[in-house]
C-alpha cells in the first residue's frame, strides 16, 4: 500500500506548496477534546497553556442517548468554562451518544442548544456558563436530521450578535456514515477529522502514506466549503494511528501545513501527549517547522 501511494503523494505535494504561498498568512491553532473529568481538571488543561497554545477545547457535555442529558460532571464547568474563554479559548459544546431526530425535531433541539448553552441574554444555562459554538461528535445511533441540526444552528442561532462557530469530528474513512450529510450543508468552521483507529487512513511505523492519501481526501472532499481542516490526534499511545510527536508528528505536519485548508491539530486523549505540549506542538504546527520538516521527511523517502 505505502509504495502505490507514494508516487501520488510526491506528485502533489508541489501543487501544494504553490498553493501554500497564495494563502492567507494566519496561524494555525490547537484544540483540545476533553471528554470527562479523567481528562483532567478543564481550567487547569486552559490555564497549563497561558501562552496561547490551545484556541480551542471542545467538552463532551451533551449526549443524545436516550433522550438529550447533561451529564452531572459538566454542571460545574461554568467557572472553568469562563477561564478558558478569558485566555480567548474558544469552547465547544461537544454533542456525543445515539441521536435519532426527525427534521421537526432536530429543529426545536436546535433552537434548545441555542437558547441554553449559547446566549448569554439566556443566564449562565446547564453549564454554569455559555459556550462559543458546538461540535458535531456523533460515532452511533442514526443519522437522520443532523443535516438540519447543523443548518438550524447556522441559520437561526443568532444571540447577541455574537459569532457561534460549528465543527464536526468526523472518523478519517469517506464518507463518514454518521457526520457526512451535516458536512456536506457547509456550515462547519472546523472539521477535524480522527486521523486515527483505521488502518486505511491511520499513521503506522514507517508508513505515512495512508494518513497523507486520507489527508488528500479530506482536502478535496471539503475543497468548496469555507472549513479549516485539523488533523485529530489520540494522545494514547497504545492506540492504532498514534504518532509519535518526533520526529515523525513533525514531519508529517510539514506536509500537512501545504494545505490551504490547514486548520491546526485537535487532540484527543493528549493529556500527556508530547510534554512539553506547548512548546513543540506550536512550533511544528506554524513555520518554525518547516526546515526541519523537510529533513525529517528524508526518513520516509526509502519506503
Amino acid at each position: 500500500m505505502a509504495a502505490s501511494l507514494r508516487p501520488l503523494f510526491l506528485a502533489i505535494i508541489p501543487l501544494l506548496m504553490i498553493s501554500s504561498l497564495i494563502r492567507s498568512s494566519e496561524c494555525q491553532g490547537l484544540g483540545f477534546y476533553w471528554a470527562s473529568p479523567e481528562d483532567g481538571n478543564l481550567a487547569d488543561i486552559c490555564n497549563d497553556h497561558t501562552n496561547g497554545s490551545y484556541e480551542y477545547v471542545a467538552i463532551a457535555c451533551l449526549n443524545f442517548t436516550g433522550g438529550i442529558s447533561v451529564p452531572p460532571y459538566c454542571t460545574t464547568l461554568g467557572p472553568d468554562i469562563d477561564i478558558c474563554q478569558g485566555l480567548g479559548i474558544k469552547v465547544f459544546l461537544s454533542l456525543v451518544g445515539s441521536p435519532d431526530l426527525s427534521p421537526d425535531i432536530a429543529q426545536i433541539v436546535a433552537d434548545g442548544i441555542c437558547d441554553e448553552f449559547l446566549n448569554d441574554s439566556s443566564g449562565p444555562g446547564p453549564l454554569g456558563a455559555t459556550v462559543n459554538g458546538t461540535d458535531f461528535h456523533f460515532r452511533s445511533g442514526s443519522n437522520n436530521s443532523l443535516d438540519i441540526l447543523a443548518q438550524a444552528l447556522r441559520d437561526n442561532c443568532i444571540p447577541d450578535d455574537k459569532k457561534v462557530y460549528l465543527s464536526a469530528a468526523p472518523l478519517c474513512q469517506i464518507p463518514d456514515y454518521h457526520l457526512d450529510a451535516a458536512i456536506n450543508t457547509g456550515v462547519f468552521d472546523y472539521v477535524w477529522v480522527q486521523f486515527f483507529g483505521d488502518p486505511s487512513c491511520e499513521f503506522s511505523p514507517g508508513n505515512p502514506f495512508n494518513l497523507i492519501a486520507s489527508w488528500l481526501g479530506w482536502y478535496s472532499y471539503l475543497g468548496k466549503y469555507n472549513t479549516k481542516l485539523f488533523l485529530g490526534l489520540t494522545g494514547d499511545s497504545a492506540a492504532e494511528g498514534f504518532i509519535p510527536c518526533d520526529p515523525e508528528l513533525r514531519a508529517i505536519l510539514y506536509f500537512l501545513r501545504l494545505c490551504p485548508k490547514f486548520g491546526g491539530i485537535m487532540m484527543l486523549e493528549g493529556k500527556y501527549y508530547c510534554p512539553p505540549f506547548s512548546a513543540k506542538i506550536r512550533s511544528y504546527v506554524n513555520s518554525g517547522a518547516l526546515a526541519y520538516g523537510r529533513k525529517s521527511m528524508n526518513k520516509f523517502q526509502a519506503i
